[in-house]
């Protein structure tokens, strides 16, 4: 978005307020400048140089958690996460970043993973004897199953490996996305990011690229050559029931119910193949929440580096409607939504269970 055309989409804001509802921060929040209006209001007084960038401004920038509700449901077709996204690159180009952001681009150019960890564990995870390979399909891991999840890496290899399906993964050659960059504006170390990545996707000849981070999925598919193709670890185990290389040996037997993450869906628009493996599980009634596919509700997780207790909050509204229609299981595509889901159901009373969809897969597959 050049400068014309962030100029334009601001001044298009009808100020209809529509973009309240459904954004989770002001839900629990409750100023304005929290809204997508808020901040169109903000953005108008610094062009006219009424108003200056200061710590509010700050807090209501980077407290957006860009999940696009408000994209969703605006009558006047504001494209706001382009807008937010140019304003970020502007204030780190200036280097006006938050301290934590700051902290975090330091830690990601250091480690390569937003987590501190050692390069050298990042497939840890691996059997010992693994061995990288030339393959059209590669499973790219991400940070979060290479290093504090690595159930959810470890879940999708096993079901992979027990179809027969023919692919490589990186290992400790892997490099983050670059999406914990891109979203806080650091486009020039995200695309250095993107590079290394990318060569190492040509050396082993690959094709096709699956992630089960939906944030990776999300910026594989808007940040990298676009030669690949690229899916989600559902689309690929939807494909593999649909050709019946999958076989069931357990019933679930339970009330499920599934959360549409932002970037796996307003994002890169996957809906109905989460869906489409749930219902194939034996035994499942599958439940949905009221607002859910395009209009669905974000968890939260985005806020868990600006502001947990906030995160926790907007998850645990969640967590309750979950529990008030009577499902049993909470079923994700998302580390960040499992994490914050389980931290949010700490808040509720009442029971239900968090899981993550591969892992949920693995324990039915027939032995």
């Amino acid at each position: 978005m050049n400068k014309q055309e962030l100029v334009e989409n601001i001044y298009t804001c009808a100020s209809c307020g529509y973009c309240r509802f459904g954004c989770p921060v002001f839900s629990e929040i409750g100023f304005e400048r929290f809204t997508a209006r808020g901040r169109m209001l903000i953005f108008k007084r610094i062009l006219e140089g009424k108003f200056p960038y200061t710590e509010d401004v700050f807090r209501s920038i980077y407290m957006c958690s860009q999940c696009a509700n408000c994209e969703e449901i605006c009558p006047t077709g504001i494209n706001f996460i382009e807008i937010i996204d140019a304003l970020k690159i502007d204030l780190a180009r200036e280097g006006k970043l938050p301290e934590s952001q700051k902290a975090m681009r330091e830690i990601v150019r250091e480690k390569s993973n937003p987590f501190g960890e050692a390069r050298e564990e990042r497939g840890a995870w691996l059997p010992k004897d693994y061995q990288v390979k030339e393959s059209e399909a590669l499973y790219f891991v991400g940070c979060a199953a290479s290093y504090s999840l690595n159930r959810t890496s470890r879940s999708v290899m096993k079901i992979l490996e027990k179809v027969k399906f023919d692919f490589t993964t990186l290992g400790n050659l892997e490099y983050c996305c670059g999406e914990p960059l891109f979203r806080m504006g650091e486009i020039g170390l995200g695309n250095e990011l993107v590079e290394k990545n990318s060569l190492e996707f040509e050396r082993l000849g690959v094709k096709t690229i699956f992630a089960s981070c939906p944030g990776c999925l999300k910026n594989l598919k808007h940040k990298y050559p676009p030669e690949f193709r690229v899916l989600h670890t559902v689309q690929l185990f939807s494909e593999l029931i649909k050709e019946g290389r999958v076989e069931f040996g357990k019933e679930l037997n339970q009330r499920v119910i599934y959360h549409d993450g932002c970037d796996i869906g307003r994002h890169v628009g996957i809906y109905e193949e989460p869906r489409e493996i749930l219902q194939s599980i034996p035994g499942v009634e599958l439940l949905e929440f009221d607002y859910n596919r395009e209009e669905a509700i974000c968890c939260g997780g985005p806020l868990v580096s600006q502001d947990p207790g906030i995160a926790k909050k907007i998850a645990s509204r969640r967590v309750e409607e979950a529990v008030e229609k009577g499902a049993d299981v909470i079923v994700t595509t998302c580390p960040t939504c499992f994490v914050n889901f389980k931290d949010g159901a700490k808040l509720v009373e009442g029971k239900v269970d968090i899981q993550e969809i591969s892992q949920l897969l693995l324990k039915l597959l027939k032995k």
